[in-house]
């Protein structure tokens, strides 16, 4: 079963599902929408968690590969007064020109990316040459007894269940494709917020 099929199974049960860690996540999704600017584009915007902390005036567009998790995100941005257009499509395969984005921001995305290369390399032709693009993103911890007593038992469930990937190691992965200006680390890497722009030439 592909995972958009999974996502699409449990879209209605999403947000409450992923309740208990609002706590823990929130803040960053909301530190992360405040670096965005300009034109934007969110790749994988689920059921809209991250909706909320844009200002009014943004000019959005959404895209994510689950119709049911875009439909909510949908309703939600119309309810919040966001002006912003939603298309059904994954970051693999963009449906956009190349440079049309001065912003490109994934939260919580890359950890189930079937080809997370594919995905940088559509994220870097639709970004303007002067383009930011800011990853909030599950990633193995820098922390090699985390990883083996909390992120290796997860691997097997969430694979199952979500074709979730908690050891991937995306912040190595957008530096092959971008510059990278700001890490930052949470919870001793298991959470990654990177601050990212196109390779100068």
């Amino acid at each position: 079963m592909s995972f958009e099929a999974k996502y699409s199974r449990i879209a209605k049960y999403y947000e409450t599902l992923e309740r208990p860690l609002d706590r823990f996540l929130c803040p960053l999704r909301k530190r992360a929408v405040s670096l965005v600017g300009g034109k934007v584009l969110e790749v994988g915007v689920g059921v809209g968690k991250t909706l909320k902390y844009y200002p009014r005036d943004v000019e959005l567009c959404a895209i994510d590969a689950v119709p049911e998790a875009l439909e909510k995100a949908r309703k939600k941005a119309k309810k919040l007064g966001l002006n912003a257009c939603f298309k059904v499509a994954n970051v693999e395969s963009l449906p956009f020109p190349d440079k049309s984005f001065d912003t490109v921001l994934s939260s919580f995305v890359f950890c189930t990316v079937p080809n997370p290369e594919r995905g940088m390399r559509e994220i870097l032709r639709v970004l303007k040459p002067d383009g930011k693009v800011i990853f909030l993103e599950h990633t193995k911890s820098d922390w090699a007894l985390l990883n083996y007593l909390f992120l290796l038992p997860l691997k097997l469930p969430l694979k199952l269940l979500l074709d979730d990937d908690p050891l991937r190691e995306t912040h190595r992965l957008v530096g092959r494709y971008f510059t990278i200006d700001v890490i930052e680390s949470y919870y001793r890497g298991i959470v990654r917020l990177i601050v990212a722009r196109k390779h100068e030439g």
